[in-house]
């Protein structure tokens, strides 16, 4: 006589989501009104809430998200419903892998329950075809909304990093995070978990200038100065309970890491690495790195840091056996070439040996993975006895290993024998060759050599690039 079935309640579990990049309307409290109503309109009881407030919807490892799964999705023992109400898709979540979304609707499905979007209403089964691509289209843009979003928040950031302030994250061993008011002058030191309170604001760094400052600088004194190795970097701290960051003690690994920081010489680097929306983070090439020189004041000066970087480079064998390797490779080409250019003039094959044995030409690895590209040359004492040197580039991995040429004057030499060039200084503008005047320069080598053999020039029958 009485239609019972449609009078019949039927129980469902609301889940809510809202983050901190949402929008007002995503709320909790908008959301729990439309699903309310909802359940109401469907004669639906919800007996249970699951909420996850300010967590993001990229992964699925939201404390409420996860209670609703093993709590009463996947409990036998919990009781019985037949829904999940969510207000749409975005709070369902915002995965970057749609397969990800349509998995946990499916594991849904498999126990007995069905996921209902509010904001749509119940599945329309006359048209599932039409309903499945309408939420899949929904789920690709609650995806793509975190993906705008992100590059947004890049951009803002890398903006911020060209001009050389932070755009986030924690200052280095010995460092700190000043804050900076709006005409970019120093207010303070921000203590731990501290945030500026003003937009217009900015954050830099600066050095702490106390007890955690000096050990850097002494690191970097042990490293560069008193050749100390790395282990016995760590062991001195260690043994005299100087600790690192948390109060742990150093290792190699911590030691390397302060000495390869660019932070140390008022270097703002940002882009390291990239690790936006949850998925997994990879180093970026240092191309890809903004690089701003000079952002802030330096606890380390940069010659000393320069050394550093050259004598780590070289305490890795792999790098001094590819080095090695490449020079020895960069040598026989270039002697090989002299060779036949003096037979081709008329030396005699003996003659031509002795030249090219004698005149004075060194090697050097150029350098991409540091601050500049550079290069260290090292001259014998006996090539002292020359005005100059030629100095040749060599590329470390690549099928051309001669790179670039130059002229070096011996008395821009250390009292040690070696030269670092760097490829934004003056030095190495005045003193590169072009390919097309290599032949007049190694000519003018050979001028030097004979001269510093008074006796050649009764033996030879040239002089210079006439022979």
């Amino acid at each position: 006589m009485f239609n019972t079935a449609q009078q019949t309640s039927k129980n469902a579990i609301a889940y809510y989501r809202h983050s901190a990049e949402d929008k007002q309307e995503n709320s909790v409290a908008i959301q729990r009104s439309h699903v309310e109503r909802f359940a109401i309109e469907n004669n639906i009881i919800i007996i249970h809430e699951e909420i996850d407030e300010g967590v993001s919807g990229l992964l699925a490892n939201r404390p409420g998200f996860e209670r609703l799964f093993y709590n009463w999705i996947k409990n036998v023992n919990a009781p019985h419903f037949d829904y999940i109400l969510v207000y749409d898709v975005s709070r369902w979540g915002r995965f970057q892998d749609q397969d990800q979304a349509g998995h946990y609707v499916y594991l849904c499905k498999k126990h007995g329950k069905e996921v209902v979007y509010v904001s749509r209403g119940f599945t329309d089964v006359s048209n599932q075809l039409f309903s499945s691509l309408e939420i899949s289209i929904q789920r690709y843009m609650a995806a793509e909304y975190s993906r705008q979003l992100s590059e947004k928040v890049f951009h803002g950031c890398v903006k911020v990093s060209q001009q050389g302030y932070s755009a986030g994250g924690t200052a280095v061993y010995g460092m700190a995070r000043q804050l900076l008011d709006v005409n970019k002058k120093p207010i303070r030191i921000l203590s731990t978990g501290e945030h500026k309170q003003i937009a217009n604001e900015r954050v830099s760094f600066a050095p702490k200038n106390d007890e955690t400052t000096e050990t850097v600088r002494k690191i970097f004194d042990l490293f560069v100065n008193e050749r100390f190795y790395i282990s016995e970097i760590a062991s001195y701290f260690n043994q005299r309970r100087i600790f690192s960051t948390n109060k742990k003690q150093w290792d190699k690994s911590k030691i390397i890491k302060i000495l390869t920081d660019e932070t140390y010489i008022g270097t703002r680097i940002y882009n390291k690495t990239w690790g936006r929306l949850k998925q997994k983070s990879y180093r970026n090439p240092r191309s890809e790195w903004v690089i701003v020189p000079d952002a802030f004041e330096a606890s380390i000066d940069i010659e000393i840091f320069k050394k550093a970087q050259e004598k780590i480079y070289w305490m890795f064998s792999s790098n001094w056996r590819k080095g090695l390797n490449a020079i020895r490779k960069a040598r026989k080409n270039i002697y090989n070439d002299i060779l036949k250019w003096l037979l081709n003039k008329g030396a005699t094959e003996f003659e031509a040996d002795e030249i090219v044995s004698g005149i004075p030409i060194v090697f050097s690895i150029k350098l991409e993975s540091r601050i500049t590209p550079y290069w260290c040359f090292l001259i014998s004492e006996k090539m002292r006895n020359f005005d100059n040197v030629l100095g040749i580039s060599v590329f470390e991995d690549s099928k051309k290993t001669i790179n670039e040429f130059f002229i070096l004057s011996t008395k821009d030499f250390t009292s040690t024998n070696f030269l670092i060039l760097f490829e934004k200084s003056t030095l190495y503008h005045e003193t590169k060759i072009e390919t097309q005047n290599l032949e007049e320069a190694v000519g003018n080598l050979i001028k030097q050599f004979k001269k510093s053999k008074k006796w050649y020039k009764h033996r030879y029958t040239f002089v210079d690039g006439s022979m």
